[in-house]
């Protein structure tokens, strides 16, 4: 019976340290701040790129990746008929190409403050206007964070909801992830 009880308070402990290692909120950023994550790929990743009708498709290469979690300091609560958030962050990315080319996008990430969202590892982030979104992973006991493009999943680059047209990066037939690791804003 003791070797029982020691064998499940040593699982126990093990599952809230790997917990723990696991969430992504100990990496956003207080009230009013911003967390920055960066990276320089060699040998390149490759993202899938798309028009929004998804009619004209083709493969880049990502050398850097410059990702920015902002938590406003005016963020207030919403709550409508059940759903909801306690506040939203805002994400950038900031990408070149290898032919070049930079892309950029901004999504919004809504946290609840309860223990689901506190005990998970990713942020799931969009953008309004059928822009798409991105799911964020904190990487197991890192202070790294990697961007996942599951398949299908996409996010618009460089255009408003009205803007039209716009290039889309994700994943069309296998996961795409771009790890960064924590950096100093503005580098």
């Amino acid at each position: 019976m003791r070797k029982l009880a020691i064998s499940v308070v040593a699982i126990c402990s093990a599952l809230a340290s790997a917990l723990y290692l696991w969430r992504v909120e100990p990496l956003l950023p207080a009230r009013g701040e911003t967390a920055c994550f960066a990276a320089d790929y060699d040998p390149p990743r490759a993202i899938d790129l798309s028009s929004s009708r998804r009619d004209r498709k083709s493969v880049g290469e990502i050398s850097s990746l410059r990702l920015a979690i902002a938590f406003l300091a005016d963020e207030k609560p919403f709550r409508s008929e059940g759903r909801g958030y306690d506040w939203r962050y805002s994400l950038s990315l900031d990408m070149r190409l290898t032919d070049g080319r930079r892309l950029t996008s901004g999504a919004i990430c809504e946290w609840t403050n309860d223990l689901l969202d506190r005990s998970f590892p990713a942020l799931f982030c969009y953008i309004d206007c059928d822009g798409g979104s991105v799911t964020v992973f904190r990487k197991i006991g890192q202070n790294a964070l990697s961007a996942w493009f599951e398949p299908g999943e996409r996010l618009r680059t460089g255009q408003s909801c009205d803007g039209g047209g716009g290039l889309f990066i994700g994943a069309d037939i296998e996961r795409r992830k771009l790890p960064v690791k924590a950096a100093k804003c503005g580098e």
